[in-house]
């Protein structure tokens, strides 16, 4: 029997860095119902699923990568998907396209 894989997914708050009503760029981040839905997607794929806030997160040595791509890309990228640890997908997309993402890593 193997062992159960695990996906992380670094997000944050949803953010609206121009103003809520602006058009320039748009949000950053996921509301709770888009983090809820990946969650459930990932899961329905049998994996075991971490959501982790990048807010909150202090010590760039328990998931360098992730600090890697956030200092060179900014929060504009998130959500970051891991699956053990080895980056799936990052940045806004449909979960269809998350779910294919995942699956080509397992």
């Amino acid at each position: 029997m193997s062992e159960q894989k695990t996906a992380k997914i670094f997000t944050m708050e949803k953010q609206f860095p121009c103003g809520e009503q602006s058009t320039c760029c748009g949000s950053i981040g996921q509301d709770e119902q888009e983090v809820s839905s990946l969650k459930k997607a990932i899961e329905d794929l049998g994996l075991e699923v971490q959501v982790y806030d990048i807010q909150k997160m202090n010590n760039p040595q328990d998931n360098p990568q992730v600090f890697k791509l956030l200092s060179s890309f900014g929060n504009k990228i998130v959500p970051v998907i891991t699956i053990d640890d080895e980056v799936a997908c990052m940045g806004q997309s449909a979960t269809a396209d998350v779910v294919s993402a995942i699956k080509s890593k397992l």
